[in-house]
């Protein structure tokens, strides 16, 4: 269902394609060579190879144009790619090489996620979970978890860096947490008083970014 706020996309965007067209990141793309706003940072955790970009417009809730010219920078930086576009190999997604006979297939370590990470397990009343219907239980335990010690927590800490973390490290966290915790993620879902402490969250995520990436001039 398109946004009666957004005016109408035509049919072809200049510069990036059909309104239907679904792009993809650019898995060969080194983000830490491009200095990305916080604003392009969370247009860019919107591209995941499922969302249309009338359906991007929708959630970021920017504009139809704003979000354009950003996608069209992501794409003539090689960030992004378009529906005929071909990305090329990367150093994260080398080819597979069969184990030598008898030695176990080693596995990669599962990437915890900032809510995974950050959950200190300590109790939830079940009237702090009762609003939300469209999240999952477990996230919402671990939502107001954070929320409660959100002031407490220190820029490298929430966003799980060292404290020599480089400038890249800082971008690739904060990109990582932000298509993870940005409300607009769940566009479209009753998220009852939850929208308000998804939005508490990436408010004091942005604002982590913001102090180290300044720190890091």
């Amino acid at each position: 269902m398109v946004d009666a706020a957004l005016p109408m996309i035509p049919e072809q965007i200049p510069g990036l394609g059909g309104k239907e067209d679904r792009p993809r990141l650019n898995r060969a793309a080194d983000l830490t060579a491009h200095r990305l706003t916080p604003v392009e940072g969370f247009v860019l955790s919107r591209v995941d190879g499922t969302a249309s970009y009338e359906e991007i417009c929708q959630i970021t809730g920017l504009g139809a144009e704003p979000t354009f010219e950003i996608l069209r920078r992501l794409k003539r930086d090689g960030l992004i790619l378009g529906a005929g576009d071909k990305g090329q190999p990367t150093a994260e997604m080398p080819a597979r090489v069969p184990a030598p006979a008898g030695q176990p297939v080693r596995r990669p370590t599962p990437v915890r996620t900032l809510l995974e990470r950050l959950d200190d397990a300590s109790p939830v009343r079940k009237d702090e979970v009762a609003s939300g219907p469209d999240l999952p239980e477990e996230i919402k335990v671990r939502i107001v978890r954070l929320h409660r010690r959100l002031k407490k927590l220190g820029p490298h800490e929430i966003l799980g860096l060292a404290r020599d973390a480089d400038k890249g490290a800082v971008k690739r966290a904060y990109y990582l947490a932000s298509k993870e915790l940005h409300p607009d993620r769940y566009y479209g879902k009753d998220l009852g008083d939850f929208r308000e402490k998804l939005g508490d969250i990436f408010a004091r995520l942005t604002e982590a970014f913001q102090s180290l990436d300044q720190a890091k001039k």
